[in-house]
């Protein structure tokens, strides 16, 4: 039987894109999959083609709902690939990090509720993270479930009424300094940026000790170790 946390926190929450996973599904289905498609459609060259889709995406900006939607984009085109045709074709750019099984396990053994709480569409999230889902108990899709073009303080105000939980029993880990980190600590929840890339941009902060280079470190934090 798994024992239960004692020190008031309940659920720890993960971004997707460059936290759990690498960009690299994403940039093939939305750079690559889509201009090509489009090429074809067209008879263009792909340099042409890429050049006309990534000006319609800039157009449209990313704080707009459309930007998020891979259906939109198809119909906007004029595109007969399929949402499942792309995933199937780049699904051999998924790529899990490699710390995060071992994080997972060891925060589930440990009692806590794992959610994902990101920007993608739900499909983006579910397809990339189907060999880990089984861990998370709830996906939270700011776009697909809030119609929300970033994850705000609502965002998180509002995952937290659905788990029933105060914003000071969760803890969130992500790489967008923002979203991930500004955002959900102005509500109360206790917020780690992912900084996989060691960039060392926020060298000297005053919330420094939260800025971590890969999930592992977050165990020392709550006194866990990976078996």
């Amino acid at each position: 039987m798994m024992s239960q946390p004692e020190n008031g926190i309940k659920v720890f929450s993960f971004d997707v894109d460059g936290t759990l996973v690498s960009q690299s599904f994403a940039d093939a289905v939305w750079l690559r999959g889509i201009p090509e498609a489009y090429a074809a459609k067209e008879c263009l060259s792909f340099e042409r083609a890429f050049e006309y889709v990534k000006g319609e995406y800039d157009k449209i900006s990313e704080h707009r709902i459309e930007w998020y939607r891979l259906d939109y984009w198809l119909q906007k085109f004029g595109l007969e690939i399929t949402r499942d045709e792309l995933f199937t074709r780049y699904k051999g750019e998924v790529k899990i990090y490699e710390d995060v099984q071992t994080v997972l396990e060891v925060l589930k053994e440990a009692g806590y509720e794992l959610i994902i709480s990101s920007n993608a569409a739900t499909e983006f999230v579910e397809f990339q993270t189907r060999p880990i889902l089984e861990f998370f108990s709830h996906v939270f899709s700011a776009t697909s479930d809030f119609e929300e073009v970033k994850k705000s303080n609502n965002f998180y105000a509002q995952v937290c009424d659905i788990l029933d939980v105060e914003p000071q029993a969760v803890v969130h880990i992500g790489d967008h300094w923002v979203f991930d980190f500004l955002n959900p600590r102005e509500i109360g929840i206790t917020a780690y940026f992912l900084d996989r890339a060691r960039t060392e941009q926020t060298k000297g902060e005053k919330d420094e000790q939260f800025v971590v280079n890969t999930l592992g470190a977050i165990l020392v934090d709550y006194n866990l170790e990976a078996t």
